[in-house]
């Protein structure tokens, strides 16, 4: 085989392109050029951003395409950051172009946009398509996008038209590289020069934590790897940790990463950073718009902050000399992405800090059974702190067993379709919302003018709509759950899809006008709170009254302020947020997530109770909580009372031990979707079998790997497409994947069906 010397780069192209791409480097830029840089390429009939990979003197292909120009000065990512992505398409089983869509802001990744002109003057065409594209032209005033045509005409062979209307002299085509870069430096200049907050004064450190962090500073000063899993009680002062150990990688002349699950939790970690490190903060997360993440990009890869905070994603920050990852809350589901590129976040902070030879600390109150396993094995260093700061005691906790009907003053009574003055029957429990008990302790701290926190983790109204005479129940038309009830919105909505259309009493089965609401949201505890205590100040905090730009931080500051006496939500208000007044917690339905179809629900609804728990009580006056549950006698209940994590945490092992789930194995889903349920059956059946048939026949896999299913997915239909799954689980993960990969190949990737490879799953659902 021949070869061709002289000057050539590997290229990235943030797409699901299975393999870099060879371009021929031109000598006028050879001495610029080097990996991580941006470059202008041609592919196809378009112009696209991509990545340098490596720099080649020779290359077996007989021809390549030329590079057209270099985008920056410098490289956007390190060789740090491109070995971690080489890890991260290897353990996940995607491509490198799949984890550079991830790692990319889009501003940084964006394709020429093409737009077609029509020229002045009479042309003669024959083909339907060619009068088509010369009709939408004039409709739309002689312009329109390449994109735009391309979507309007889907299913037509365009380019090869749209190059003949080109050589007829009937259009021109205009190409340009959109640009934010005018609008990014203004707010990059916005961004460098805030002010600094105010200092607070500084608390001085309880034992525990200067325990910890001398462990912490003592591996900085050393340098190196290692990861420390930092187990402290909610309250017991764990960011002050962080904020000390980052001060140290800084006087270290090093920076920071801290990662966060939600970006709910940035306004309150960013005044402390702002405070400790003025100017020098930067920020990653996606509900920044296009120009700020730009912006907030070039800062770091200039090296101008000192920090960066974001959530998941920002793992791929692009900090040149890095000395420190921290992982807040390291045992939130959130860090596992669960579209596209299906990375865990907490994860692949290990092996960049593996990579980068610098320290990970993960925090947690509740640490993930994998991570506390790790640290009994001695994978991962243990620092405990088992007190609150200064000495404050841990939230009382009591239970309320919703079975007992001593809990309930009122038996269910009549009710209303809440869309309708129609008088229907309510459904039984429908008002066993707030117990007595909890009712009573949120009377008291109101009048106390203490603040209370009400978490369900329902958003809506009603959880679905039936109909009283017939049971019809209705359900989303492209997936398979029900329609849950905005009484606000006057809709319904499935929280999968987003398919939504108007409320109305009218039951599509029978006729009747019968159709109710069963079960409770946040919407529905909102009215019930406002009715219970009508002059207090009452806020609700879930998706639908977050999803406007700065929504979620009004109410934060809100809340902090002392403006809010009763904030009800779903989880997203169980985290992070550390709020002196809050002295009382009430969970509702608290044992919801034990019933999900998963091993993980234990885990997740001790996790999920002590968080939201440990919101109480974090000022001068002690917390309580009141847990509302059908399943007081579960053992993550009975240990939550008792702030028991390791009792929990022993009970769960054991479990874990017996059915060999991980942290005894390690888990692959694969997950085949597509239009027609029939296809879909047919091809998970056939993979099975062929997976096992391989399994029995290879040496490497016999006896090492167990493959359950294939099955329905638990929800079935999602947007409109079936899903049906196996599971992978064995000892070694280099055998799962490797069989993982033979799935891959036995049902390569197309329009209709699709096999997505999940590794380390963390929703069955």
């Amino acid at each position: 085989m021949n070869k061709e010397v002289g000057k050539f780069a590997r290229i990235i192209i943030p797409t699901p392109l299975k393999d870099p791409l060879i371009y021929k480097v031109p000598d006028s830029l050879w001495e610029q050029i080097g990996p991580g840089m941006r470059v202008l390429i041609p592919l196809g009939k378009r112009k696209v951003t991509g990545v340098v990979l490596e720099l080649l003197r020779e290359t077996v292909l007989p021809e390549t395409r030329a590079i057209l120009d270099l985008l920056d000065e410098r490289p956007i990512v390190d060789s740090a950051l491109l070995q971690l992505s080489q890890w991260v398409a290897q353990y996940y089983l995607a491509t490198l172009g799949e984890v550079f869509a991830t790692v990319l802001p889009p501003s940084l990744r964006t394709e020429t946009q093409r737009t077609i002109l029509l020229k002045p003057g009479p042309v003669s065409v024959c083909e339907a398509l060619e009068k088509r594209i010369l009709d939408r032209l004039r409709q739309s005033k002689g312009k329109i996008s390449v994109k735009r045509l391309t979507r309007e005409l889907t299913g037509a062979n365009l380019y090869g038209v749209i190059e003949r209307l080109k050589s007829m002299g009937a259009i021109e085509i205009r190409e340009r590289l959109p640009s934010h870069r005018s609008r990014s430096e203004k707010i990059f200049l916005e961004t460098d020069s805030a002010p600094a907050l105010e200092t607070p004064s500084r608390l001085a450190l309880h034992t525990e934590q200067e325990q910890a962090l001398r462990k912490i500073e003592d591996r900085l000063r050393e340098g190196g790897f290692e990861t420390f899993l930092l187990h402290g009680v909610t309250g017991s002062g764990k960011t002050e940790v962080y904020l000390r150990a980052m001060e140290q990688a800084r006087r270290a002349g090093r920076g920071s990463l801290i990662l966060i699950p939600e970006i709910s939790l940035t306004p309150q970690l960013i005044d402390r950073l702002n405070v400790r490190f003025p100017g020098r903060v930067g920020i990653l997360h996606s509900a920044l718009s296009g120009p700020e993440r730009w912006a907030q990009w070039w800062r770091i890869v200039r090296s101008n902050v000192d920090v960066v905070v974001g959530a998941r994603s920002a793992v791929f920050a692009p900090l040149a000399n890095l000395g420190l990852i921290i992982v807040d809350e390291e045992h939130d589901p959130s860090y596992k992405q669960e579209e596209g590129l299906r990375y865990n976040g907490r994860d692949v902070a290990v092996v960049r800090g593996k990579l980068s030879a610098c320290p990970v600390i993960l925090g947690s109150a509740t640490p993930a059974i994998e991570s506390y396993q790790n640290s009994l094995e001695g994978r991962y260093r243990l620092l405990e702190m088992t007190q609150r700061v200064q000495r404050r005691p841990l939230p009382s906790i009591e239970t309320v067993d919703l079975r007992l009907k001593s809990n309930w003053s009122q038996p269910p009574s009549e009710g209303k379709a809440p869309w309708s003055t129609r008088s229907m029957p309510a459904r039984s429990g429908e008002h066993r919302m707030i117990s007595d008990r909890l009712a009573g302790f949120l009377k008291k701290n109101y009048q106390a003018a203490r603040q209370s926190l009400i978490f369900l983790n329902r958003r809506g109204f009603a959880n679905f709509l039936q109909c009283a005479f017939c049971g019809y129940v209705l359900r989303c038309s492209y997936c398979s759950v029900t329609l849950t009830l905005h009484k606000q919105q006057k809709s319904v909505s499935c929280h999968h899809c987003n398919f939504h259309q108007p409320v109305t009493a009218l039951c599509p089965e029978c006729g009747n006008l019968t159709l109710l609401g069963v079960g409770v949201g946040t919407e529905q505890i909102e009215e019930a709170l406002h009715r219970l205590l009508p002059e207090a100040r009452i806020a609700r905090m879930d998706r639908d009254t977050t999803s406007k730009r700065g929504a979620h931080e009004e109410l934060i500051r809100r809340w902090e302020k002392g403006e809010i006496d009763i904030l009800v939500g779903t989880q997203m208000i169980t985290k992070g947020h550390d709020v002196a007044g809050v002295t009382l917690v009430g969970a509702l339905l608290a044992d919801l997530s034990l019933n999900l179809p998963d091993f993980r629900s234990g885990e997740r609804t001790f996790q999920l109770l002590s968080q939201v728990a440990g919101r109480s009580g974090r000022g001068d006056e002690p917390g309580n909580v009141i847990i509302q549950t059908y399943a007081p006698d579960h053992y993550a209940i009975q240990h939550l009372i008792h702030h028991d994590y390791k009792g929990f945490f022993d009970a769960e092992i054991n479990f874990r031990r017996a059915l060999n789930y991980p942290p005894f194995s390690r888990l692959v889903c694969l997950r085949l979707e597509g239009p027609k349920l029939e296809q879909v059956e047919k091809k998970a059946i056939m993979l099975g079998a062929t997976l096992r048939e391989k399994t029995l026949h290879n040496s490497r896999f016999r006896e090492k790997i167990e493959i359950l299913g294939p099955a329905p997915a638990p929800i079935e239909k999602l947007r409109n497409r079936y899903r049906w799954q196996l599971l992978l689980k064995g000892k070694q993960s280099s055998s799962l994947l490797e069989l993982a990969k033979h799935a891959q190949e036995e049902l390569p990737r197309s329009r209709s069906l699709r096999l997505h490879v999940d590794v380390d799953p963390y929703n069955m659902l």
